[in-house]
């Protein structure tokens, strides 16, 4: 009998092999085949010319205009905004494949039972709220509230915006009328029980903002008063629920999708009529972040999205260490990030209705990069006129530095700490190499590798066939320790990673089964990859010049960077002038020996 990791396999291979790719895109893409492929405008970013491709014997789509990549579960997986197992079901679902399901006990049946109900009651209640702000006496305070932060019908619908009426169990009557139960309302924290056992609506007075999965299901909501006095929080919300968790999800983003897909960008305030003013002003690829700090829940679900996310919280100190926290989240998913602040402390409700969606507009445009953003904190933060001050300076920017991975920027950046601190810079480099504990690689010219076949000239495309070889399984054994040791470079690197972390270098697998985890640059490198065109008999002496013309890179960045050891040490008088040069003349010669066949791996 088959074992469920068995079953799953079959099953998503079945769907694999059914969900024919280039009839799921034409879908959503009008496609046109021309050669061996079909074309057609990106969908995930806006075009008129196409560069959009489908190639339907590999089971791929690659855009060269974004660079976006992947199988038919990661076209669904980006289209639709859903999981991969989602995704799964999904096209399962769409081509009557039954889903095998584990058997469940009854406690599982009756957590799924309870969520349903839950959830049934939270569109009841959403519905209630609307209809209160909308259609009754009451809710004209409310309207009027709204209307003068700018936010009117279109808005309100959008939004499913509502009025808790005041009174002590409208809400809690009117979802009964409707067949909710009782302990259902207070499981979905609509209500709350006293100490005599009584039922009293947890929300009144307050204008009502239903909080939705990206799915557009209501799971929670946020109310904020009308009247000050009423109560002491300004704001209330839903509790932390098994159906609800605020650091899992982004208000507004079911109303956002389209247009951040179309913006390529994701603008992420820290409340939430920060985003519906943003909305109300035409910035309509605003979400926000529940009012807690960002999480790396939330940083994965953006990544499936777009490639660049805009914090843009308040200028305050809290609103700056909430930046500071929130920028490494995003680069770790693999997002570009940017940071900008509204000026005068105020925060983007009050600037855009103030200033207007152009002058908001511009900020956006001029955000920092993420990197300048905290390197910028730092050294604002410190007395740069004193050594100490420079020592702690240096020790804090240089982690965030070596964040990069363009090494290039890498280098441009410490020059430029270098600068601003007024310190030697050979004292910067030496100083990156102690923290980070590598050394930095420099850009240097490729030694061009005499051998049958080119393998195109740069070590980028080295490195892709290297990939390629050990994802068709092709032997590596003499390579094995040089593989391991940090070879790639960029999204390269990433995929490496995600192989060795998923599956080792031992077993062949089916490299598509790694898009679920890549970013849209690791997927789309990953698509190019696996595009490669490559006779089987060419392989393994395309893949021994390539393994050559790296090793050569990289004695060359060590060549490099004794050499400059070297004169730095000779400028000081420092002993270690002799030792640095005859490391680099052990270098020099292992090269020559490289250059002329003579060395091997």
């Amino acid at each position: 009998m088959e074992d469920t990791k068995e079953i799953y396999a079959n099953f998503k291979e079945q769907v694999r092999r059914e969900a024919d790719i280039v009839r799921i895109i034409s879908e959503y893409v009008p496609l046109k085949k021309k050669g061996g492929r079909y074309w057609g405008c990106c969908p995930f970013h806006g075009e008129k010319t196409p560069s959009f491709t489908v190639d339907e014997g590999k089971g791929l789509f690659h855009c060269f205009g974004c660079g976006a990549g992947g199988d038919v579960f990661s076209f669904i997986m980006k289209q639709e905004n859903l999981s991969f197992v989602d995704a799964l079901k999904f096209l399962a679902n769409k081509f009557n494949i039954p889903i095998p399901e584990k058997e469940k006990n009854a406690a599982e049946i009756a957590r799924e039972l309870e969520a349903k109900e839950v959830y049934t009651a939270n569109q009841w209640a959403a519905k209630f709220f609307h209809s209160c702000l909308l259609n009754t006496n009451y809710g004209k305070k409310g309207l009027a509230y709204l209307q003068n932060r700018g936010i009117g019908r279109e808005i309100i619908t959008k939004f499913d915006l509502g009025l808790a009426p005041e009174g002590f169990d409208k809400l809690y009557k009117g979802l009964l009328g409707k067949g909710v139960q009782e302990a259902t309302i207070v499981k979905a924290g609509l209500a709350n029980r006293n100490d005599k056992g009584g039922i009293y609506d947890k929300f009144r007075a307050r204008i009502m903002i239903p909080i939705k999965n990206p799915r557009g299901k209501v799971v929670g909501f946020t109310g904020r008063i009308l009247d000050k006095n009423s109560s002491p929080a300004k704001y209330m919300n839903t509790g932390d629920t098994p159906w609800f968790h605020k650091g899992n999800l982004l208000f507004g983003l079911d109303a956002a999708l389209a247009s951040i897909r179309k913006h390529k960008q994701v603008v992420v305030v820290e409340g939430h009529m920060d985003a519906i003013s943003l909305h109300a002003a035409g910035i309509d690829w605003a979400v926000a972040s529940m009012g807690t700090a960002f999480t790396e829940h939330q940083a994965a679900i953006l990544r499936r999205l777009v490639p660049e996310v805009v914090f843009s919280f308040d200028s305050d100190a809290a609103g700056k260490n909430a930046a500071m926290r929130a920028i490494p989240l995003a680069k770790q998913a693999g997002l570009k990030c940017k940071v900008m602040h509204v000026p005068e402390g105020k925060d983007p409700d009050d600037f855009v209705r103030k200033q207007g969606p152009k002058a908001f507009v511009e900020l956006i445009e001029h955000a920092l990069p993420g990197v300048d953003y905290e390197i910028n904190t730092v050294l604002v933060s410190h007395d740069l006129n004193s050594l100490s001050g420079k020592v702690e300076a240096v020790d804090q920017v240089i982690p965030f530095i070596a964040s990069c991975e363009s090494e290039v920027e890498i280098g441009e950046r410490l020059r430029d700490l270098a600068r601003t601190l007024a310190i030697d810079e050979g004292l910067i480099q030496s100083e990156y190499r102690k923290l980070t504990g590598r050394n930095r690689r420099e850009v240097t010219p490729v030694v061009p590798v005499k051998a049958k076949q080119q393998v195109g000239g740069s070590g980028e495309q080295a490195e892709r066939l290297i990939l390629y070889g050990i994802l068709v399984g092709e032997p590596l054994e003499a390579q094995k320790d040089l593989v391991q040791k940090s070879l790639f470079t960029g999204p390269r690197q990433e995929i490496f990673d995600k192989l060795v972390a998923k599956h080792g270098l031992e077993t062949k697998i089916d490299a598509r089964d790694l898009f679920p985890e890549m970013t849209d640059a690791g997927a789309g490198e990953l698509t190019s990859i696996l595009e490669l065109d490559v006779a089987d008999n060419n392989l393994p002496q395309m893949l021994e010049d390539c393994f050559k013309q790296l090793r050569l890179e990289g004695l060359q960045k060590e060549f490099q960077y004794h050499s400059q050891q070297a004169e730095l040490f000779e400028k000081t008088d420092n002993a270690k002038f002799m030792q640095e040069l005859a490391e680099c003349q052990r270098i020099r010669k292992i090269m020559a020996e490289y250059t002329t066949n003579k060395n091997s791996f």
